[in-house]
């Protein structure tokens, strides 16, 4: 369908939809330890230093028109722009079984060594100590996967915590759009998470490198990060850092025209969540996607809607909805930092009038209810969205 188009950086042109945007030049978010993290996808992250700043990106009115711009200015521009107490009704879910701890986690023996089954290939990030990520061929069968190599840590506690909730996402194997967990080894020194390779490329490629997405794609892609979503709330868990780099695209036959299905990672950032559950002093996530409530300590499945929001808003119209962007120093709930970004938060105005929106009304009532600044005044649940109008209707 044709539409009028919109600009991303102010060199990128999408029809309907488009492009994401990082909060920094290397996709940079917060890490539970304090500081802040540069993500390479498949959960992999380093801790690096940062200090406060705050980023205003364009506040110019977007142009219409064919792209103009090359595609490393493109890239370029799209790098420096960007990159929040309520109940949720669980009652009656029902909660799956978690799987038993050695279905999924297996000691290796004395004498053997992980590279037994998996043949190491290239890497794919380093996080120094904290471990790595690769691409590895298993051994039985030769199936490509990536390993992502966690070294254990002396915080037992945390550890018990991950353990826990890795057991549950093992559980959820065949799910249609969270990744799966093939199995974890483990050793004296670290842990190995194998997972299928995706080979669709992620959500912010796929969004840098597109001009022109229908809304019907766009609705696809909405829908499947919902159900991804859902699928962890029903768990018990909520994402925190839902985002375009932890959207991931597969295709299962490469010969057949069938779109390339959404698939959630990065699940380090995950955490058990109830109506009970006490408010946080750490938080979690990626600048530009963070719910305003959150950086108060008050993380909910909610706070994960509110993400998938900005993602949809930044789809539709090729901008990210903030006029700027205050950063982060540390993940410490209540810092000069966290509450300088909820003021931000709280007083961005969204241009609601502007192109395209007018054009898909139904489209911006949703997108408004995710943005909703508290929490009591976002959908109630996944499934709430997914029968909103705009979904629903085709």
């Amino acid at each position: 369908m044709s539409k009028p188009t919109r600009s991303l950086s102010d060199s990128t042109r999408y029809s309907v939809s488009t492009t994401p945007v990082s909060s920094f030049a290397e996709n940079i978010e917060l890490c539970e330890s304090g500081g802040i993290v540069a993500n390479a996808g498949y959960g992999s992250a380093e801790v690096i230093e940062f200090t406060a700043v705050e980023l205003a990106s364009s506040t110019s009115s977007p142009s219409l028109g064919p792209s103009v711009m090359g595609e490393e200015k493109r890239k370029a521009g799209l790098r420096d722009r960007i990159g929040l107490k309520l109940s949720v009704d669980t009652d009656g879910l029902p909660r799956p079984a978690v799987p038993n701890d050695k279905a999924f986690f297996r000691v290796v023996k004395e004498g053997e060594s992980v590279h037994d089954f998996y043949e190491f290939a290239e890497q794919i990030y380093c996080a120094g100590a904290k471990g790595k990520v690769i691409m590895a061929k298993r051994k039985s069968d030769g199936a490509e996967v990536v390993l992502k190599i966690r070294t254990k840590r002396e915080n037992r506690g945390g550890e018990r915590n991950w353990r826990e909730i890795m057991k549950q996402l093992c559980g959820l194997q065949g799910s249609d759009h969270v990744l799966d967990i093939n199995e974890i080894l483990e050793d004296d020194l670290a842990f190995y998470v194998i997972m299928p390779r995706c080979n669709g490329g992620e959500l912010f490629q796929f969004l840098v490198t597109e001009t022109e997405v229908p809304e019907a794609e766009c609705k696809r892609i909405i829908r499947e990060i919902l159900i991804a979503v859902g699928t962890l709330h029903k768990q018990g868990l909520v994402h925190r850092d839902i985002k375009p780099e932890n959207i991931m695209f597969n295709q299962v036959d490469l010969a057949a025209a069938t779109p390339k299905s959404v698939k959630l990672i990065d699940f380090d950032t995950c955490v058990e969540w109830t109506p009970a559950s006490p408010k946080s002093n750490r938080f979690v996530g990626t600048p530009g996607y963070i719910a305003p409530e959150a950086l108060m300590g008050q993380i909910t499945p909610k706070s994960d809607l509110w993400s998938v929001g900005v993602i949809l808003y930044i789809l539709m119209t090729g901008e990210t909805p903030w006029s700027s962007l205050v950063s982060l120093e540390d993940g410490t709930v209540g810092s000069a930092g966290a509450k300088k970004m909820y003021t931000s938060l709280k007083n961005e105005v969204f241009e609601w009038e502007t192109e395209p929106w007018p054009d898909f009304p139904l489209a911006r009532d949703m997108c408004q209810k995710l943005l909703a600044f508290h929490p009591e005044d976002r959908p109630d649940s996944v499934q709430e969205v997914l029968d909103h109008a705009w979904l629903s209707g085709t």
